[in-house]
């Protein structure tokens, strides 16, 4: 089932209109996935208004989940369109994304700023509004969040652990001005397996992926 609710805007101007399927009419859809490759199948259908009053479809190739949403930034000339799970950061002026993030985003959180606290089972894509960055987490959980709130800048929430019968849900929190986590399932396990999933030769800062230009 898809999954739509309403949505922070900083004012009132239109940038998209969400489509029931691609229309029978008109010019071309235009495919939007994260390699450029054609998409035939119906996806999830955004019809886009740009700055000069003209108008374009995107058909949106969904990821892997059934999370649908769209999040609106008029001010910003951006629009972020969740379709199944994959995160599009689009301009409605522009036909390519300006970033894609996640693929498996299961829920997403909303803050009164406009911020967005997207979780994909393991981890946390968030958005900050506050200076046009995204970033993500370390790795969080095994497999499965849940219970997320958010108090006084902090993210607190439950994540999974297979391997433990007697308690499969441990809290966790997660910092978002340090990006620091306490708690969760899966940094136990990596403390206790200290070369599991290591590789020397690609180390990289995991935390900021994507920063607005200034326009």
């Amino acid at each position: 089932m898809k999954r739509e609710i309403e949505c922070w805007t900083m004012n009132e101007t239109k940038q998209y209109e969400k489509l029931d399927g691609l229309p029978p009419y008109g010019p071309m859809y235009i495919s939007v996935t994260d390699n450029d490759e054609p998409y035939f199948s119906e996806g999830y259908v955004v019809r886009f208004f740009k700055s000069d009053g003209s108008n374009w479809v995107a058909n949106f190739r969904p990821g892997w989940t059934n999370y649908y949403n769209i999040f609106d930034y008029p001010e910003l000339k951006t629009v972020i369109v969740l379709a199944g799970g994959h995160g599009y950061i689009m301009s409605p002026d522009n036909e390519k994304p300006k970033y894609i993030f996640g693929l498996t985003i299961t829920d997403v959180l909303q803050m009164s700023n406009g911020s967005l606290v997207c979780s994909d089972g393991i981890g946390i894509h968030f958005f900050d509004n506050s200076n046009g960055q995204i970033w993500q987490s370390e790795r969080i959980s095994w497999d499965g969040i849940i219970d997320l709130e958010i108090k006084d800048g902090i993210l607190f929430g439950k994540a999974y652990d297979p391997r433990n019968s007697n308690q499969e849900w441990s809290d966790f929190s997660l910092n978002l001005l340090t990006k620091k986590v306490e708690g969760g399932t899966w940094r136990e396990f990596i403390n206790n397996n200290h070369n599991f999933g290591v590789d020397k030769k690609k180390k990289k800062t995991w935390w900021k992926i994507w920063k607005r230009k200034k326009e």
